[in-house]
């Protein structure tokens, strides 16, 4: 029972996080409503939330922190840590070979990956990323992107749009990047939008990779992508958990 008990905080916690995500402000008694528990579990909930850094507590509820939500824009995320990305590329790059089928997400880490692919042949790869898709195209990949809704700060497409693309797609591999991995291996991002789309590539993907500089060690944000012990492989410059 205390498994299953566990699972249902770990739920209700991820629902309180969503609320507060698309509310940014709300108070104990609108979540303890929403989630069908006591205000007292809402508010034990929130000092454990707000405890990792997730949300700030305020009198009567609690408010989104505002450094989880704020984006950084994709061509500056693109100049930070590049050589540890190249080299964090090439080890991923082996996982490859030719006439595979591949999912790459918009982060500004898999796109690393683009120069290492020429050397393969009857590659398919499928981005939501514009940028990702152009320097492969620019590289002669055959590559088709999703479209969808155009996220301005991360250059990444989501939306219904973009995730029916995928869910017609039966990959071989995906590769994908978050904001952070936490030291007990919870890969977690920021973005709900981002997430939803990365969750749909890695339910058609018959193996998925993570890629993360060390700067995302140790980090957790707002929305849950998955476990470490549901991917096939981490690819890292940094002690992992």
């Amino acid at each position: 029972m205390e498994g299953i008990d566990e699972m249902y905080n770990i739920e209700r916690q991820q629902k309180i996080l969503e609320i507060i995500m698309e509310k940014k402000c709300v108070s104990v008694h609108t979540l303890a409503e929403k989630t069908f528990t006591s205000e007292s579990t809402v508010r034990r909930d929130l000092k454990l939330l707000e405890g990792a850094g997730r949300i700030r507590r305020t009198f009567g509820g609690a408010v989104l922190e505002e450094t989880l939500t704020k984006e950084v824009p994709y061509l500056l995320r693109k100049s930070q840590n590049n050589s540890a990305k190249k080299e964090i590329a090439r080890q991923a790059s082996r996982c490859i070979s030719n006439g595979k089928i591949i999912f790459l997400d918009a982060s500004t880490t898999v796109s690393y990956l683009v120069p290492f692919l020429c050397k393969f042949q009857d590659l398919t790869i499928i981005t939501n990323s514009p940028q990702t898709s152009v320097m492969l195209g620019q590289s002669g990949i055959k590559n088709y992107c999703t479209g969808g809704l155009l996220l301005e700060n991360s250059l990444a497409y989501i939306g219904r749009q973009a995730e029916d693309f995928v869910s017609h797609i039966n990959a071989d591999l995906m590769f994908f990047s978050s904001r952070g991995i936490s030291e007990d291996g919870v890969i977690t991002d920021s973005s709900m939008e981002e997430s939803h789309l990365r969750n749909a590539m890695m339910a058609h993907a018959r193996k998925r990779y993570f890629m993360c500089d060390a700067s995302k060690i140790g980090k957790t944000y707002l929305y849950t992508l998955c476990s470490c012990h549901e991917i096939d492989g981490i690819f890292s410059d940094g002690r992992l958990p």
